[in-house]
Formats: structure tokens, C-alpha cells, sequence
């Protein structure tokens, strides 16, 4: 029988432990810088007047181009196809403009130097977690994966309040809807590790979808926040029944839960408009 040496196993394990750090610590720094610049980038896109578009769109540029050099730094990024990568940078973007639409839409005085800072803390989380959900065997993955699925629906909810919040028009407003919808939805479906020639035909179902919601509820007399929350629970209800398709898991049970949370969230906006 083979005998075990405590000592060298003991050293082994600590060796394992100091890599796992050091593969998490080296990113950080550079997460850091990415949210400092994100915020600096925000507060003086909200701070100048007239608003420049063009700053957003750079800095949305900057996020992606940041997120994907951190991920890149991973040791086992090098696993990973172009595309799959990709797929990694779309939250942060989209997180970076509706962010910025939505505040310079409703921050004013104090808040429009506030709201940058408050802000870059999300986008920090963001990045951390995009990185930390690079490989499945991180003990980080499923808390990662909770971020980033959190952070979806909240950008979901921030695009679709600008939406309607800019008052476009119908086919401007079911457009924008199903776009968004189209590149978030690839965010939630990558979890289940499918790469963008599976997951765009999914999306892009979820997308038509929204589409047809928001083109509905354009006549129906609803106030743009309640609209906004209504596609968001259209949003909820089919990624998360195609992300369980997806995942081998969709059974009644399933099903239930989530068009059961979906029924009553959408109660709660049809009394809301009713009553208040």
C-alpha cells in the first residue's frame, strides 16, 4: 500500500489554495480601475450640459473593452471560444447605457454628482462576477451567476422605463424592446454553457415576443412605469422557462412557479394602475 506523507499533501493543498488566490486577486486590481474610470465617465456624462451622447456610447465602449481584458487574464479563458467571450461583455455595456439613460433622465442637483459613484458599485459587481463565472468549478459560480441574473432583470427594467419614458413610437418602441430583449436574453441563456449559434435562435424567439408585448401595450392606457414592469415580467417569465428548458429542468412544477409569480406581479401593476 502506498503510504500518504502529511506534509506533502498538506503543502499541495496550500499550493492549490495560493493559486485559486492568486488567479482571483489578479483581476481586482484592474476591476477597480475599470469602476473608478466608470464612474468618473458617468458623473461627467450626467454633470455637462447639453447631455453628449457620445460620452455614453464611449463609455459603454470602454466597459466591454474592460471587461474583456480582465476576462482574458483568466487561466482558463484560453478554453473558451471568440464567440463565447463575447457573450461576457454585452451586460456590462448595456448595464453602462441604460444606467446612463435612466439617470440623466431623473437625476438632478446633488444626485447628478451622487449618482455616478453610487453607480460605479453595481458595475464593480458586474465585472467581478462576469470574471468569476468563467469556469464552473469556482467556488464564485453560483453566487456570480445570482449577480449577474439580478443585474439582467434590474438593466431589463432600466431600458424599458427609457423607453417609455422617451416616448417613442409604436414601431420604434417594439423595435427597441425586442432588441433589448434579444441581447439580454443571451446573458441568462449562457449559464447553461451553449454557445452563439444555439443560443441566438432562443433569443431571438424571446425577443419576438417582447416585441409583440410592447407593440400590446402600446394600446392599452398604462403609465409608462407600469408598462415598463409589465414587459419586465414577460421578460422573467420566458427566459427563465427557456433557461430551464435549456437545463433539462422545465416541468409543471417549474412552469407553475414562474407564470405563478408572473400572474401576480402583473396583478400588482393592474391594481396599481386601478387604485393609485
Amino acid at each position: 500500500m502506498k503510504e500518504i506523507d502529511p506534509t506533502r499533501s498538506l503543502q499541495a493543498v496550500r499550493s492549490q489554495a495560493r493559486a485559486a488566490l492568486t488567479t482571483l486577486g489578479r483581476p481586482v486590481g484592474a476591476i477597480h480601475l475599470l469602476a473608478v474610470l466608470f464612474a468618473i465617465g458617468l458623473t461627467a456624462y450626467l454633470a455637462i450640459e447639453p447631455t453628449q451622447d457620445w460620452m455614453l456610447l464611449m463609455l459603454a465602449g470602454l466597459a466591454a473593452l474592460g471587461t474583456d481584458r480582465i476576462i482574458r487574464a483568466h487561466q482558463w479563458v484560453r478554453r473558451q471560444r471568440l464567440d463565447d467571450m463575447a457573450l461576457q461583455l454585452i451586460l456590462p455595456a448595456l448595464f453602462t447605457l441604460s444606467m446612463g439613460l435612466f439617470l440623466a433622465d431623473i437625476a438632478d442637483g446633488f444626485w447628478t454628482l451622487a449618482a455616478g459613484p453610487l453607480a460605479g458599485l453595481p458595475f464593480w459587481a458586474i465585472v467581478y462576477s462576469e470574471y468569476a463565472s468563467v469556469d464552473r468549478r469556482m467556488p464564485q459560480y453560483q453566487p456570480a451567476r445570482l449577480v449577474l441574473n439580478v443585474a439582467t432583470y434590474v438593466t431589463a427594467f432600466l431600458f424599458f422605463a427609457t423607453i417609455y419614458d422617451f416616448d417613442l413610437g409604436l414601431l420604434s418602441t417594439a423595435f427597441a424592446a425586442g432588441i433589448v430583449s434579444l441581447l439580454l436574453t443571451i446573458e441568462v441563456l449562457r449559464e447553461e454553457a451553449l454557445d452563439v449559434f444555439h443560443t441566438l435562435p432562443c433569443a431571438l424567439a424571446i425577443s419576438l415576443v417582447l416585441a409583440e408585448g410592447a407593440w400590446a401595450l402600446h394600446f392599452l392606457p398604462l403609465e409608462a412605469g407600469i408598462a415598463a414592469v409589465s414587459l419586465l415580467l414577460a421578460f422573467y417569465l420566458t427566459t427563465g422557462l427557456m433557461h430551464n428548458h435549456l437545463a433539462n429542468r422545465l416541468d409543471l412544477r417549474t412552469t407553475g412557479e414562474f407564470t405563478g409569480i408572473a400572474v401576480i406581479g402583473l396583478a400588482i401593476v393592474t391594481l396599481s394602475q386601478a387604485f393609485i
